[in-house]
């Protein structure tokens, strides 16, 4: 079986981050890390995800607004 780790950078995705996260524990044949880090977001993101976390080996780091392409360094 594949280990796969995934980085996920989300900014206000309270009305796409369940489905995304759902699609991606979906898969087959594999071990999936998520890594998902907030970049700020003032909606319900973060519970969303703490929800999720619930459910899946999810990793949730939160942030302050520094863009999508800096999210993925830190």
């Amino acid at each position: 079986m594949y280990k796969v780790a995934i980085l996920l950078s989300a900014y206000n995705g309270e009305k796409y981050i369940e489905e995304q996260v759902h699609s991606i524990y979906r898969q087959d044949n594999c071990e999936i890390f998520l890594y998902v880090r907030d970049d700020g977001s003032t909606d319900k993101t973060i519970e969303i995800l703490k929800k999720l976390k619930k459910y899946y080996n999810l990793n949730i780091i939160q942030g302050n607004n520094i863009g999508w392409k800096r999210s993925f360094f830190e």
